[in-house]
């Protein structure tokens, strides 16, 4: 019975569902997808930025403990050089929509956790494509545990081909949420991120060209619905379990919604244990550490600025 209930349920999650597209480079929002009713994404971030009169979203991440976000290298390093962009990058959990600033929950970056692996990459590639941020203050996860709390992460070989008997995941963000052919150059247009949060689903662990690595997991997206612009460094979950299987990516496809490549999070586990227990050690040659200005205060005044540069679906 269990079993049976199990699979009325995941078709009910496909019926329901529209994912976002993922374009044919980075992956950064949910094309289509369904809006996140409050409560059931409470690991889900928003990265953003001031820039001017305005905050903006750019990249997703993950709640993995009060003091650290789980999210995507590429999210804060040069796309051709892999360098450390210094963002001054401020993380708000707590919300499913980014234009309703008293939702949020506002914190500050201290440190930024890279493999050092990831330098290596050629222009556009994405390989070893996570980072971890350390706050410079933790997150309230017991007195705000309405709104927010940590996603487990998974076990070494957790969701590995073979190894699992889950074949369903979701994921969520605040990406783009439609795409379109240009008539005139021929190029597939992107809209606009959306400033509510939108999830999708999709099979884990499938087929895809070129295929994904061994730190990598491919998701084939259920009626073209998954990942786009926007999302990336979001999370892709066993809601079931509470579980993070992966970081988003990329996608090697034009159209947002084909298969995306995640980065796997269980192939990671001893960086982010590293992480999490040396705080800003500087000793390990495999991780590198960023540190942002110590005059950095934006979660201050993030509240006061208006949310620009996202569009609402009707």
């Amino acid at each position: 019975m269990l079993r049976i209930s199990l699979l009325i349920l995941f078709v009910g999650l496909v019926l329901s569902i529209a994912v976002s597209h993922v374009s044919a480079k980075i992956v950064q929002r949910i094309v289509r997808g369904s809006l996140a009713p409050e409560g059931r994404f409470k690991h889900q971030v928003s990265l953003q930025i001031l820039n001017g009169d305005c905050s903006y979203h750019f990249c997703g991440g993950s709640i993995i403990d009060d003091l650290h976000i789980i999210t995507a290298a590429h999210c804060i390093t040069n796309l051709e050089t892999h360098d450390f962009d210094y963002k001054q990058i401020t993380v708000v959990a707590g919300t499913t929509d980014l234009r309703i600033k008293t939702s949020g929950i506002y914190r500050d970056v201290q440190y930024t956790y890279i493999p050092t692996s990831h330098k290596s990459n050629a222009p556009n590639q994405y390989y070893d494509d996570i980072a971890i941020l350390r706050l410079r203050r933790p997150l309230p996860l017991n007195v705000e545990s309405q709104k927010i709390r940590a996603v487990n992460l998974p076990t070494v070989n957790q969701y590995l081909p073979g190894y699992t008997n889950t074949r369903f995941a979701t994921v969520s963000g605040f990406g783009s949420f439609n795409q379109s052919r240009n008539p005139y150059s021929g190029e597939v247009d992107t809209g606009s991120t959306n400033p509510r949060l939108k999830f999708a689903a999709g099979w884990i662990n499938q087929d895809d060209n070129p295929p994904c690595t061994d730190k990598q997991v491919c998701v084939r997206n259920f009626q073209s619905h998954g990942a786009c612009h926007g999302d990336s460094g979001g999370p892709l979950t066993d809601e079931f379990k509470n579980t993070l299987i992966g970081i988003v990516s990329y996608s090697d496809h034009e159209w947002c919604g084909e298969t995306t490549k995640y980065t796997r999070v269980s192939s990671y586990l001893d960086f982010i244990n590293k992480v999490r227990a040396g705080g800003w050690f500087y000793a390990d040659d495999n991780i590198s550490v960023y540190q942002e200005e110590q005059d950095f205060k934006h979660e201050q005044i993030m509240q006061r600025y208006q949310h620009c540069d996202q569009l609402s679906e009707k």
